[in-house]
């Protein structure tokens, strides 16, 4: 019983870490990164965000997630660059 209920425990502390560990962020505007930037807070680890130039002319930066970050450059379209 005790095997049992340890490895549910397990189960579930994994599944707590892999959601808490993929934030959902709402997506930017459509349009061209124009700056990206990666920080490092000492108390919440790695926060990237991207900057979008819009059809429009305006800039608007935005959080997002490290796959994201990784995935869109400078002149990439975004939200296309996500899905690479």
């Amino acid at each position: 019983m005790r095997k049992t209920l340890a490895a549910v425990a397990a189960a579930v502390g994994a599944v707590l870490v892999l959601t808490a560990c993929s934030p959902d962020y709402a997506p930017g505007p459509s349009g061209t990164v124009s700056d990206r930037s990666a920080t490092y807070f000492k108390s919440g680890g790695w926060r990237y965000r991207l900057t979008v130039a819009t059809t429009d002319g305006r800039r608007h930066g935005f959080r997002v997630t490290r796959d994201e970050y990784k995935h869109c450059f400078r002149g990439s379209a975004y939200p296309t660059c996500t899905h690479g």
